[in-house]
């Protein structure tokens, strides 16, 4: 096999591993493409200590491609149970999505984030959700079918400093999945979602 089938067989691979199972390789391979995607000030840059990309009680799923031997897409799944008008969720959201500036224009991300999508599908998820800069609206709408929700507001949590998709001025994205939020998607629409998360920590 010539090296430019090798290297397209490669870009169509998406490996897929608990984050918390990771090993310390992979983690540090994670902190430093979302250190170059991102600035410094979200994403530290790799020292001794490997930066934590995902908290442990999140469960996340991480979804990622090689080329040549190096990370260059990226996409995390973070899970957890909510509560909403007295019923309880089990939610899903993107985090973390990147992809290396060097590859970019590939459809790696695209085909990263299809992944994540597909995964999330299969899970016990009720409805996923997340956040994203407005004019990146239009690529997970391409990647994993996310629309836009500008009916819903997201908030970390009710307490003071809590991070919301106000503040923050993103666009709120959604999609059900189970029965049991389709036959409830009324409770879900029109509506402030608390995610429950600690000060600072958003999807």
């Amino acid at each position: 096999m010539n090296r430019k089938m090798n290297e397209l067989m490669m870009t169509d691979i998406v490996q897929s591993i608990y984050y918390n199972e990771a090993s310390d390789i992979l983690r540090r391979e994670i902190a430093v493409i979302l250190d170059r995607v991102w600035p410094p000030d979200v994403s530290p840059i790799p020292g001794e200590t490997i930066p934590t990309t995902h908290e442990a009680v999140l469960n996340a799923r991480s979804f990622y491609s090689y080329v040549d031997g190096r990370l260059v897409s990226y996409a995390g799944v973070v899970r957890k149970t909510i509560n909403h008008n007295d019923q309880t969720f089990n939610i899903a959201g993107l985090s973390c999505v990147a992809t290396d500036p060097d590859y970019q224009g590939r459809g790696l991300g695209l085909r990263t984030v299809a992944a994540a999508t597909r995964w999330i599908e299969q899970s016990d998820t009720d409805f996923g959700i997340f956040t994203c800069k407005p004019s990146l609206a239009y690529f997970y709408e391409r990647a994993g079918a996310w629309p836009v929700v500008p009916d819903v507001a997201l908030i970390g949590s009710r307490d003071d400093g809590a991070l919301s998709s106000e503040s923050l001025q993103v666009a709120v994205l959604m999609r059900l999945f189970s029965a049991k939020a389709r036959t409830r998607e009324s409770m879900l629409r029109h509506t402030t979602i608390d995610l429950g998360l600690p000060v600072g920590h958003f999807l």
